[in-house]
């Protein structure tokens, strides 16, 4: 398994930069994985549809590209493609389902994926966008602006927004920091560029 993992990452220096082409690498895979495991659920339960197969094809195909661009060093491009990728994808589906379902939970994901290969800044910024976002599907929801697939209900508003938000936000700050303090470590000491 190792010769692969190091066929995957850039063949680099900077161990910054191996690290985070690593991690977007890794968060490609298991996404491609867990897409895979969705779509063979669907397909024994029945519930699988040729408009998924077509979206699942498109959204595997674009996961190999960013892949690709991280394992050619392209880290930066790369990271901002799946973050903004990911944001997209879960406020669609979260603002289909509404607060009813879990799909706001996902907003974990991006928010990681920022603070570790964009910086505390990126990580705080998806995280306000997400809450932002839970706030505006809540409110939507409640004012009647549109109707979710899970019917609203207040505690989406009262409980399940406020929450979102204190989490998303400690998430990022959490592991912002830790990031932040790590570049710059690895920076100091010869490892990897600020």
């Amino acid at each position: 398994m190792k010769p692969i993992l190091d066929w995957l990452i850039p063949k680099t220096e900077d161990t910054l930069v191996r690290g985070r082409a690593g991690l977007i690498v890794a968060s490609c895979l298991g996404l491609a994985g867990a897409l895979l495991a969705l779509l063979l659920v669907w397909w024994i339960s029945g519930d699988l549809q040729m408009v998924i197969v077509v979206g699942s094809l498109a959204f595997f195909l674009l996961l190999v590209g960013i892949a690709a661009l991280a394992r050619n060093a392209r880290v930066v491009l790369a990271a901002r493609l799946l973050v903004a990728l990911l944001v997209l994808l879960i406020t669609v589906d979260a603002a289909g389902f509404g607060l009813g379902s879990p799909a706001a939970a996902s907003y974990f994901v991006p928010v990681v994926l920022a603070a570790c290969s964009l910086g505390f800044s990126a990580g705080m910024g998806v995280a306000l966008f997400g809450s932002v976002a839970v706030w505006l599907i809540a409110w939507g929801a409640s004012a009647g602006w549109y109707r979710p697939l899970i019917p609203f209900e207040p505690f989406h508003l009262t409980f399940n927004a406020p929450l979102f938000t204190v989490l998303l936000l400690l998430v990022a700050l959490i592991v912002g920091l830790w990031s932040r303090y790590t570049s710059r470590a690895l920076g100091r000491y010869g490892g990897g560029r600020q």
